[in-house]
């Protein structure tokens, strides 16, 4: 099945129609009207809740009716998708005000820090905090300072999601790309980064190479460094395929930024093949062309056209995008399958083989052994791999 009859057969129910409708970048007059015809007493609304509410994108949706349908959706609905906006809207407000407090907290400490998705991402590509869902705060630091800065957040009150000893949190800065911190019995979370991903997952973006072209971004009324445009979507191509895109969200982000920003597509491109990362960044911008109605650059559509594996990974992606109201977790054959198919080279591929036996947090909460047998983790990551199949995606 193609790409293309895959769209066509989710678009044949009105409540997927109308979704996808209301969370594009821009909408045309026929659009407006496409949704006004779709709103209706009679239609699905339950479904459209809740599966908006699956995708993390009932801000947007509630958002595009209030702005197009208002008149149209009945009450009792459009109170519910109200409140439901209001509740973010509140949340996000705490969470922005307590990364803009962390980002000072670490400026004090001189390590330097930048916001990365989170509060950042919702005013970088949609220019309003409310409009997006998140919540953890993602702050990225260099790889040489992420000790001090776990440090800081632990002085702050704040404590690992998953217990962890001196010697497994060495095991974890040396494998992995981020640890998670929490804080208020989860009300806060923290996902430190020192890199994007994984280099072995995917070599297309390091941290080190981001501080060299952060741009300023206003956030809580003070200026704070993000990451530039191409560098942002660049990364969110990676952290999709990290998690099989399987929120729209995720999507909606990128389409919204290739809507919103002026990007460099010679370079974006370049990096793609230079990287071996190609089909990770294509995959992210044909899913962005096929649901959300965005534009392919020039530039890019002979690369898509001519890749047939990139129809085919579409097609499985936005079949699992609306496979019912509830997200079933892709099992661990699908994720290996997945991941070889959105590799092109050998090279990159045996590099994800090196990354899955790479211990993971999970990994280490789940057996404490003493730190002359930390290469028992590597031993025991196989095993878990094969028995749970839990965390492939990291």
């Amino acid at each position: 099945m193609s790409a293309v009859s895959s769209i066509s057969a989710i678009v044949n129910r009105a409540e997927h129609e109308l979704l996808l409708s209301c969370i594009r970048p821009e909408i045309s007059d026929v659009g407006r009207e496409r949704i006004r015809s779709l709103a209706s007493p009679q239609f699905e609304w339950e479904y459209l809740f809740l599966i908006s509410r699956r995708h993390s994108v009932t801000p947007l949706l509630y958002s595009r009716l209030q702005q197009v349908a208002y008149d149209l959706v009945p009450a009792p609905q459009l109170q519910r998708l109200k409140e439901y906006f209001q509740q973010n809207s509140a949340r996000n407000v705490l969470l922005t005000a307590e990364l803009c407090r962390l980002i000072a907290l670490f400026a004090d400490l001189h390590i330097e820090a930048i916001p990365y998705k989170g509060p950042a991402l919702a005013a970088f590509a949609y220019h309003d905090i409310a409009l997006r869902r998140f919540v953890d705060l993602d702050i990225m630091v260099r790889r040489d300072e992420a000790s001090r800065a776990i440090e800081a957040l632990l002085k702050d009150g704040y404590e690992f999601s998953k217990a962890l000893t001196d010697k497994q949190l060495e095991v974890l800065l040396r494998t992995q790309h981020n640890v998670q911190l929490r804080k208020h019995n989860g009300q806060l979370i923290v996902e430190l980064h020192w890199q994007v991903a994984s280099h072995l997952f995917a070599s297309s973006v390091q941290a080190d190479d981001l501080w060299h072209q952060l741009q300023s971004l206003e956030l809580n009324n003070s200026e704070v460094k993000t990451l530039a445009a191409e560098d942002l979507i660049f990364s969110l191509c990676v952290h999709g395929s990290r998690h099989l895109w399987e929120r729209l969200s995720w999507i909606c982000d990128v389409a919204w930024i290739m809507c919103g920003q002026k990007l460099n597509w010679t370079a974006l491109s370049e990096r793609a093949r230079s990287t071996q990362s190609e089909r990770m960044f294509l995959l992210g911008i044909t899913l962005a062309s096929i649901l959300m109605g965005v534009s392919q650059p020039d530039l890019l559509t002979h690369q898509i056209t001519c890749d047939p594996q990139l129809e085919k990974l579409s097609s499985a992606v936005i079949q699992g995008l609306f496979n019912g109201t509830t997200h079933r977790p892709a099992s661990s054959s699908q994720i290996f399958r997945y991941n070889l198919m959105v590799r092109k080279s050998w090279p990159a591929r045996f590099r994800y083989f090196r990354h899955m036996f790479n211990p993971t947090d999970r990994d280490l909460d789940a057996v404490a052994l003493p730190s002359s047998l930390n290469f028992g983790y590597y031993l025991m990551r196989p095993i878990r791999l094969l028995f749970k199949g839990t965390d492939g995606h990291k």
